[in-house]
């Protein structure tokens, strides 16, 4: 389990822009590869896997680009604690993250003193029991990708986090909700799809009625990635 190397496309330093965690300083990593297709994604750079974009360091990978590099769990916590030592959080998100096993990257994060938290489309399980301090699970429905929502990966969700474009998307999730037995606690966060008025209107409705949370997707409002 400790060999796994991990495809990263981007590490950086930001200020999480969406969901509960909204504001807190986070070193982001990004891990490369994704098979759910949303056709909103503003990362699609990392969705496949090309011979030519596999690159040797860390640095000729970052940024906004199709590249990727393997990295071990110990050798990209160490990069954290070395190049990011203002946050006391480590972000995982991707493409999807939860393809891979995550219990050896998370045991790294925690053995450099910070905390891990993940992004997942919920449609895999590498970060069921894999210790993370924060899971957020933004279930994409009916996505090009055909894959489905997996019901361990949606019940260790601390914040379900739901990506809204029109009423039959509430619907989806009201019928996804009663599917899964979910954590008493869990967060329920809308998120109107590409800063969409008419979208956030509709989940500031929704919201109102049912004492849930609006994720207005702050980053874009104050231009950082």
């Amino acid at each position: 389990m400790s060999d796994i190397l991990y495809p990263v496309n981007d590490l950086y330093t930001c200020v999480q822009g969406e969901g509960v965690q909204t504001g807190v300083a986070m070193a982001l990593l990004r891990l490369h590869g994704c098979a759910v297709g949303c056709p909103w994604c503003d990362t699609k750079e990392t969705w496949e896997f090309e011979a030519q974009h596999q690159v040797e360091t860390l640095a000729a990978a970052q940024g906004a680009n199709p590249r990727y590099v393997y990295l071990s769990a110990t050798a990209v916590a160490q990069h954290i604690q070395a190049h990011h030592p203002g946050p006391k959080w480590v972000l995982v998100t991707g493409g999807e993250p939860a393809q891979y096993d995550c219990r050896p990257l998370v045991a790294a994060i925690h053995a450099m003193g910070l905390k891990a938290a993940i992004e997942t489309s919920g449609t895999e399980v590498g970060h069921v029991e894999a210790g993370f301090d924060w899971v957020c699970v933004s279930p994409k429905l009916h996505m090009p990708g055909g894959k489905a929502i997996q019901p361990a990966a949606l019940a260790a969700a601390d914040e379900i986090k739901h990506v809204v474009g029109r009423q039959q998307d509430i619907d989806e999730l009201d019928e996804l909700l009663t599917a899964v037995p979910l954590k008493p606690d869990v967060h329920i966060c809308l998120q109107p799809v590409s800063v969409s008025a008419k979208a956030t209107a509709l989940c500031l409705e929704v919201v109102q009625q049912r004492g849930w949370r609006l994720s207005v997707q702050m980053h874009k409002y104050i231009g950082v990635k």
